[in-house]
C-alpha cells in the first residue's frame, strides 16, 4: 500500500483468550519513514480528528478495516447471538456444536482476507505489542514466506521414524530450529523467525509436535494405526520421501480428464488437463512432478507407490491446440479472451459443443464440475415447440432435450430472468444455460406467464417469438394488406406513403394499435386520412358528403358513420380539418371544439371525423366515453407522455376498437414518454409501468445496457413505422445547419459570471442534498435569458447585448438578400426584441405566438407563403412547433437553444418538408462560454434517446445529472 503524505495506518495482532485465535487491531498515526509507537486506535471519531472520510479510502485499507472491526469480539457476538438469546459470552455461544462451527469459519475467512491483504499491501504489522505500545520492538516483516512441508519416513526394525520439515525456496530446515507462532491453522499462517508466513497444503496444527523434536519415533505395534489414521489425509497433498519400504513406480498415463479452473480476477473459468497416472491425478497446471504415497493393503507391510509424470503429456496438450483452444498460462487452455471476459462459462460451452470430437481424440470428459457441481455435457436443443392462439393470447409450448432428459421451457425461465447459468436436472447434474439465450430470449421471460407446465404470451408480444425460429404457430398476428388508392381520396400518394398506408390497414385488420412516427414533413396526415378512406370502403360504406357546424344546414346520414375521433393539439384542429376537406371532401366532418361545443354532441355517433383537442377531451370525457369511436387517432402523441397526467388518464378512458399514435417525435425526454405512448396503442404490451422501469428504463437509461436496449426495440418495432426525410425524399433539397458563436458584450459578460457563481452555489449544495427541479429549470433560465440579453432580467439595463448585435447584423444580410426567413425563440420577450428592430427599420414580418388565435395563426401563414414582401416569420418554438406549413422560407434562425433538441427538429420541420423547392439553411445562434453552449452539446445526446429506438444509437442523462458540467467554466 502507498501511504498517504499526512497518515498511515498500522496493525498489530493479538491472542484473544476467549477466541483462542489472534486477532487483529488498527492503528493509525501521522505518516512517518519509522514507525515507533502507536497510541491511536483507528476508531470513527479517531478517522474524523484526522479529517478522513471512510468513503474516500482505497478499497484495500477500507477492506482491511471491516475486516478488522468484524472480528472483535463485540462484533462476533452480536452476529452469532441471533438463535441463542440466553447467552451473555462468547463462551455461552460456543456450547452450541454448530453456532462453534460457525465462528471458527467466520475467523478462518476473515483471518485469511486479513494477512493475506497485508502481503499484498505491505501494511505494517506487529504481534503482541506491549502495553508501551511499542510497535518497533514487536514488529514483524510482511514480505511472506511460503512454506512447503516435506515429510519423511524411516523405516527401521524397531517402527518408523516420522520427520516433517518445511522448505522456504530452496532452503530445507526443521521447526524446532526457528521460533514459530501458529496464527492461523487453514488456510496455515504463521510468525516465523519475526517473519509472516504461509503453509502450503497442510493445517499448521500438524506442526505442533515438531516445534519441541525433529521427529517422531511410530513403534511397530502402532504403525498400521498411526497411518490409516493420520498420514493418508496428509499425503492427499503433501510429497512423501520413505527409506527402507518396498516401492512401486508408476509413470504411465492411463487417462486424460478435461476439468475447470477458475480465473477469480478475469471471472471466467479456463480448462485444465488431469492426467491419472494409475491411481493418481496430475494436475496439468502445477509443476508437481511425483507423488508418493503409502499403500496399507497388507497388514503390518506398508509399501510406498510414487507416481511420476512423463513427456506423454504434450501429446494431450497439442491435441487442445489443433482442435481450437489456446495455451492462455501456464497449463491453463481456454477460447479466445474476448470470449472468455464475455462469457465466464465460454471454454466449458467449448467442451461440450466439441465432446464427441474430444472424446475421439482420447480426453474423457466425465464429472466435469463448476463450483462443486457436476455439469451435463450434452448439448441442448429445442425439440418441438408450438403456439396456438387463444383469443388475446398465445399458448406456448416450447421443449428443451438435453441427453435423456427433457423438460418445459418455462421451467427455466427463473433461471434466465436471475440470468442464473446453472438449472438442476433431475439425476443431480446441472444443465448449463447457453449465455445467447439469456438475451434471445429475456424478452419472452419477462413478458409471459406461466400457466400448467405453457407459457401465454399476449397476442401484441409476438415478435418476441422470433427468437424460436422453428416455432410452429397456427396464425399470423399482423395481416398484409393490400391497398389500391381510392378514387374518393383527392391526392397522389408517394410511394413510401402507399407503403406506410399498407403498414395502418394491416394493423387495422389484425385489431392491433399502431404509431406512425415518420420524420415530420412527410405527410402523416395524408397517409391516415387515406387509411380512413380504404376502411371505409373496406367496410363496405356508401357514403354522402355532410359536415356538421353548429350553424349549417344538416344532410341526413344515409350509411353507417366512420366515427373516428381525432384528438389534436388545439393550434393543429385548423390545419387537419382543411386538409380532410381538401383531400377527403365525401367525409362527414365536424370540430368538436370551441365553448357552443356541447350542442353538437348529440352529433358525435353520425360523423365520420371529429376533430377535437386534447384539453377537451380532458374536460369532456364524461361525455366523450359514452360513446363507441370505431378509430381513435392522436396527432403529437408525445402530448400523452405523462402517464399521471389527467389527459392521459382520459384519452385511456375513451372506447375505441382501432387506435392510431401519429408522431415524429415519439420520445421526447426519456422512455417514459415511449412506454404512455405503447400503452395506449396496444395496452400493456410494454408490461406495468413499474415492470417496465425495472426491465427496460433503469437498464437502458441509467446502465446503457445494449441487451435491454434491443429488446425494447424487438418489442416495439412491429407497432412503430418510422421513416425520415433523407431515407425516403430523394427530390427534398439539402439541409445545411450551422452554430454562430456570439461574444457577449464585456459588461454582459460581468454580469454573467456573477449569477453563474449564485447559481453553482445554489445548485451544486455541499450538503449532498439535491435541488427541486423547478428551483433547476428556473435558475438554468435566468442565466439563458442573460446570455441572450441583459433587458431580459432587467428591462431598465443599459448593458448591450453581444448577440444582439450578432443577430440583426445577420438579419440585414437576409434583407440585402430578400431571404425569407423564420426565427424562433423560447422566449417571447426575446423575440420581441427583434420585432421592434422591424418596425425601426420598416421591415415586413408575419408572427405566432401562444397568444395568437387559430384564425390569425393561418392569416399569418398565408401572408408569409404569398406576399414577397414579408421576409422574416418570428414564432415561439411552443406555439410554432407543429402545424405550420411554411414551404417559402430558406433560412430558420433559433436564438436560444434549450435542453429539449426534438422541438427545434420540429421547427426546421417547418420549412424542410414537401413542397420546399429551396436549399433550408438552419442557424442557431450560441453565447460563447454560456450555459447555452454546453446546452448544445448535450442536446446531440438527448436526440440519441429517440434514435436508440427508432434507429440505432445511446441514450443520455437527465439534466440533473448534467448539471456540473453545465454551470463549469
Amino acid at each position: 500500500m502507498e501511504p498517504s503524505k499526512s497518515f498511515q495506518f498500522c496493525f498489530d495482532i493479538g491472542l484473544d483468550k476467549n477466541l483462542d485465535t489472534y486477532i487483529p487491531t488498527a492503528y493509525i498515526l501521522e505518516h512517518t519513514d519509522e514507525i515507533k509507537y502507536l497510541n491511536k486506535k483507528a476508531s470513527p471519531d479517531v478517522l474524523e480528528s484526522f479529517g478522513i472520510v471512510f468513503e474516500n479510502l482505497d478499497a484495500s485499507t477500507k477492506k482491511i478495516l471491516t475486516v478488522c472491526e468484524s472480528l472483535k469480539s463485540e462484533f462476533i457476538f452480536k452476529k452469532f447471538n441471533v438463535k441463542m438469546k440466553s447467552a451473555k459470552t462468547i463462551a455461552d455461544l460456543q456450547k452450541d456444536a454448530k453456532i462453534e462451527f460457525a465462528i471458527r469459519q467466520h475467523l478462518k475467512t476473515n483471518l485469511n482476507i486479513f494477512y493475506t491483504l497485508i502481503v499484498e499491501e505491505k501494511f505494517p504489522l506487529s504481534v503482541n505489542m506491549g502495553v508501551e505500545k511499542d510497535f518497533y520492538r514487536s514488529r514483524v516483516a510482511t514480505a511472506a514466506l511460503y512454506l512447503e512441508p516435506q515429510i519423511q519416513f524411516e523405516k527401521h526394525s524397531e517402527g518408523i521414524t516420522y520427520t516433517l520439515s518445511l522448505k522456504e525456496n530452496q532452503t530445507l530446515f526443521s521447526p524446532m530450529d526457528s521460533s514459530i507462532t501458529i496464527l492461523l491453522d487453514e488456510p496455515g499462517w504463521l510468525i516465523i523467525d519475526k517473519k509472516l508466513g504461509q503453509l502450503k497444503d497442510l493445517n499448521a496444527k500438524k506442526l505442533s509436535p515438531f516445534l519441541k523434536k525433529k521427529s517422531i519415533e511410530i513403534p511397530s505395534k502402532l504403525v498400521d494405526t498411526y497411518f490409516k489414521n493420520f498420514i493418508p489425509e496428509i499425503a492427499k497433498k503433501i510429497d512423501i520421501e520413505a527409506t527402507g519400504f518396498e516401492i512401486e513406480h508408476r509413470d504411465k498415463i492411463t487417462s486424460c480428464t478435461l476439468q475447470s479452473v477458475y480465473d477469480f480476477f478475469k471471472n471466467c473459468y479456463y480448462i485444465t488437463l488431469c492426467f491419472d497416472y494409475d491411481g493418481y491425478l496430475f494436475d496439468g497446471n502445477k509443476t508437481k512432478t511425483k507423488h508418493t504415497f503409502v499403500d496399507f493393503s497388507i497388514p503390518n507391510e506398508p509399501r510406498i507407490i510414487q507416481h511420476k509424470r512423463n513427456s506423454d503429456e504434450n501429446l494431450y496438450t497439442n491435441k487442445l491446440l489443433e482442435i481450437g483452444l489456446s495455451k492462455i498460462k501456464n497449463e491453463l487452455f481456454g477460447c479466445s479472451r474476448d470470449e472468455e471476459i464475455h462469457d465466464p462459462y465460454a471454454n466449458i460451452h467449448f467442451i461440450i459443443n466439441h465432446k464427441e470430437a474430444l472424446k475421439n481424440l482420447g480426453f474423457t470428459i466425465e464429472n466435469l464440475k463448476l463450483e462443486s457441481k457436476e455439469i451435463s455435457t450434452e448439448k441442448a436443443i429445442i425439440s418441438s415447440s408450438t403456439a396456438t392462439t387463444k383469443e388475446d393470447w398465445f399458448d406456448v409450448k416450447i421443449i428443451i432435450t438435453s441427453g435423456t432428459f427433457s423438460f418445459s421451457f418455462s421451467e427455466i425461465i427463473t433461471n434466465i430472468k436471475s440470468k442464473e447459468r446453472l438449472f438442476l436436472l433431475p439425476d443431480g447434474s446441472y444443465f448449463l444455460i447457453p449465455l445467447e439465450w439469456l438475451t434471445k430470449y429475456s424478452s419472452l421471460a419477462k413478458l409471459a406467464k406461466t400457466e400448467n407446465g405453457n407459457l401465454l404470451l399476449r397476442k401484441n408480444n409476438f415478435a418476441v417469438l422470433d427468437a424460436f425460429p422453428e416455432l410452429k404457430t397456427t396464425s399470423t398476428p399482423i395481416y398484409n394488406a393490400e391497398y389500391t388508392a381510392s378514387e374518393l381520396l383527392k391526392a397522389t400518394l408517394r410511394p413510401y406513403q402507399i407503403e406506410g398506408v399498407k403498414w395502418l390497414l394491416g394493423h387495422f385488420n389484425s385489431n392491433l394499435g399502431a404509431c406512425l412516427a415518420d420524420d415530420m414533413g412527410l405527410g402523416k396526415t395524408l397517409q391516415t386520412l387515406a387509411v380512413l378512406v380504404a376502411v371505409q370502403e373496406q367496410l363496405g360504406f356508401t357514403t354522402k358528403t355532410t359536415n356538421f357546424d353548429l350553424f349549417q344546414n344538416e344532410t341526413v346520414v344515409e350509411r353507417e358513420p366512420l366515427k373516428t375521433l381525432i384528438v389534436l393539439p388545439s393550434s393543429l384542429v385548423f390545419n387537419w380539418y382543411n386538409e380532410a376537406q381538401k383531400f377527403t371532401p365525401h367525409f362527414s366532418k365536424m370540430q368538436y371544439v370551441g365553448n357552443d361545443r356541447k350542442l353538437l354532441s348529440h352529433k358525435l355517433a353520425s360523423s365520420d371525423l371529429i376533430f377535437t383537442s386534447y384539453n377537451i377531451v380532458h374536460r369532456d370525457i364524461a361525455i366523450l366515453e359514452k360513446y363507441n369511436f370505431r378509430y381513435l387517432i392522436l396527432d403529437e402523441s408525445q402530448y400523452i407522455k405523462n402517464k399521471n397526467s389527467k389527459i392521459f388518464k382520459a384519452i385511456n378512458q375513451i372506447n375505441t376498437a382501432h387506435k392510431i399514435a401519429l408522431s415524429g417525435t415519439p420520445i421526447e425526454n426519456s422512455l417514459d414518454d415511449l412506454w404512455s405512448q405503447m400503452q395506449f396503442i396496444n395496452p400493456d404490451i410494454l408490461g406495468s409501468y413499474a415492470f417496465f422501469t425495472e426491465n427496460f428504463k433503469i437498464p437502458i437509461e441509467k446502465k446503457q445496457d445494449e441487451n435491454s436496449l434491443a429488446e425494447l426495440r424487438t418489442l416495439i418495432q412491429p407497432y412503430i413505422l418510422r421513416r425520415t426525410k433523407e431515407q425516403v425524399l430523394k427530390d427534398l433539397p439539402e439541409l445545411s445547419e450551422q452554430i454562430y458563436y456570439c461574444n457577449m458584450d464585456p459588461e454582459q459578460e460581468k454580469l454573467y459570471e456573477k449569477e453563474k457563481s449564485k447559481a453553482r452555489n445554489f445548485l451544486l449544495k455541499t450538503d449532498g442534498s439535491s435541488p427541486d427541479k423547478i428551483s433547476i429549470i428556473n435558475t438554468l433560465m435566468k442565466l439563458r435569458q442573460l446570455s441572450n440579453h441583459p433587458k431580459m432580467i432587467d428591462n431598465e439595463s443599459e448593458i448591450d447585448s453581444g448577440k444582439y448585435i450578432a443577430v440583426t447584423n445577420y438579419l440585414e444580410n437576409l434583407v440585402k438578400g430578400k431571404q425569407k426567413t423564420i426565427i424562433f425563440s423560447s422566449f417571447v420577450t426575446n423575440l420581441s426584441f427583434y420585432t421592434s428592430w422591424c418596425k425601426e427599420n420598416k421591415i415586413d414580418f408575419c408572427e405566432i405566438t401562444g397568444e395568437t388565435n387559430t384564425k390569425k395563426r393561418e392569416q399569418q401563414v398565408n401572408q408569409f407563403q404569398e406576399n414577397e414582401n414579408t421576409l422574416f416569420f418570428f414564432i415561439s418554438l411552443k406555439a410554432g412547433g407543429v402545424g405550420l406549413n411554411i414551404t417559402k422560407a430558406s433560412y430558420v434562425l433559433f436564438l436560444d437553444p434549450w435542453w429539449n433538441p426534438f422541438a427545434e427538429k420540429q421547427g426546421v420541420a417547418r420549412a424542410h418538408r414537401i413542397g420546399q423547392l429551396n436549399k433550408v439553411n438552419v442557424i442557431r445562434f450560441i453565447s460563447k462560454n454560456t450555459v447555452e453552449e454546453k446546452i448544445i452539446k448535450l442536446q446531440e445526446n438527448k436526440k440519441l434517446l429517440s434514435d436508440s429506438l427508432l434507429e440505432e444509437s445511446y441514450i443520455s442523462n437527465e439534466i440533473e445529472a448534467n448539471l456540473e458540467y453545465i454551470l463549469s467554466s
